[in-house]
C-alpha cells in the first residue's frame, strides 16, 4: 500500500513534541513518501500553558534548509496546526494569516479554557453533562468552519477522546444537526476535512471522524480529504495510516489532496493507494 501522504506531523518546534525534523525527513525518503507537513501548534490564547511557544522565523528558517535537503526528493510543506478559538480573530489575522503557510489546519482544543484535547483538560468533563460538553466543542467548530482561517478541519469528533472516559462511546444522534450545518459549510467553502490516524493509537476502533461522520460527509457532496498521523515523535511517524486508508475507503473513494500556498491540489484516490 502507498502512503501517499502525511500531512499532519509535529516536531520539536511543537511544544508538545520532542522530535528533530529530519528524523521525518529521512523517514519520508526510506518509505516513499510523496507529501510531508509539518503542521505546528499555533497556540495564541494568553492563558494556554503552550502560548508563546511557538517561534515563526526558528521553525521556518529549519524548513528551508530542509526543503534544501529535499530538494525534488519528495514535497515538503510548511504549515501550522491553529488552536482555534472565536474570541481570538485578530490574533489569528496578525500572527497566522500573514504567514506563508502551505496549509492551515483548523482545530478547536480548547473550550471554557480547558484543553479538552489533551490530558491536562479533563476537568472540563467533571460535572457537566454530555449534551453540554459536547455541544459546547461542535458550536465552536461551526465558528471556525465559517471563516476562512483554515484550509483543513482537523480531527472534527477529537472531544471524544477523553469525553469517553465519563459519557461513554461517542454517537452523532444528538449533534446531527450541528454537524451537518458544519460539514456543509466545509463543502460550500471548498474546505476539506482531516482522517486522522491518531484515534486508532489513542483506543478507538476508527479515526476521527468516526464512520458516521465520513458517511455523512459523502451524503452531502463531500469527496475530498487529507491523511495524517498526527505523530510527536518518530516512532508515529505513518502510524495507523494504511488501517486509516483501508478505513476511508470502505466509506468512500475518496479524493486524497495536497496544499501549496494555501492552493489545493489533487492527489489520488484512495483506491489507487490499495495494492
Amino acid at each position: 500500500m502507498k502512503i501517499v501522504e502525511d500531512l499532519h506531523v509535529h516536531t520539536k518546534f511543537s511544544k508538545d513534541s520532542k522530535e528533530e525534523p529530519i528524523n521525518y525527513v529521512n523517514l519520508a525518503m526510506d518509505r516513499d513518501i510523496s507529501y510531508l507537513g509539518f503542521s505546528e501548534h499555533i497556540d495564541l490564547d494568553p492563558f494556554d500553558k503552550d502560548f508563546g511557544y511557538y517561534k515563526f522565523n526558528e521553525t521556518y528558517e529549519e524548513y528551508k534548509r530542509l526543503k534544501d535537503f529535499v530538494d525534488n526528493k519528495f514535497e515538503l510543506l510548511f504549515a501550522s496546526e491553529l488552536t482555534y478559538q472565536s474570541n481570538l480573530h485578530s490574533s489569528i489575522e496578525n500572527e497566522v494569516l500573514t504567514k506563508p503557510f502551505d496549509y492551515i489546519i483548523g482545530s478547536v482544543h480548547r473550550i471554557d479554557g480547558y484543553t479538552i484535547s489533551g490530558p491536562h483538560g479533563v476537568d472540563y468533563f467533571k460535572d457537566i453533562d454530555e449534551y453540554t460538553a459536547y455541544m459546547r466543542y461542535f458550536e465552536e467548530v461551526l465558528r471556525l468552519v465559517e471563516t476562512d482561517y483554515y484550509d483543513i478541519v482537523g480531527h472534527l469528533d477529537v472531544i471524544k477522546r477523553y469525553g469517553k472516559n465519563y459519557y461513554g462511546e461517542f454517537h452523532i444522534d444528538k449533534y446531527i444537526d450541528i454537524i451537518t450545518e458544519i460539514l456543509k459549510r466545509v463543502i460550500e467553502k471548498g474546505k476539506v476535512i482531516e482522517i486522522n490516524a491518531s484515534a486508532f493509537r489513542q483506543g478507538f476502533s476508527m479515526p476521527y471522524p468516526s464512520k458516521e461522520i465520513l458517511e455523512l460527509y459523502v451524503n452531502l457532496g463531500g469527496r475530498e480529504v487529507v491523511l495524517g498521523s498526527d505523530s510527536h515523535s518518530a516512532k508515529q511517524f505513518n502510524a495507523y495510516l494504511e488501517e486509516t486508508i483501508l478505513f476511508a475507503r470502505s466509506v468512500f473513494d475518496f479524493e486524497i489532496v495536497s496544499y501549496k500556498m494555501r492552493n489545493k491540489k489533487k492527489v489520488s484516490k484512495l483506491s489507487n493507494l490499495i495494492k
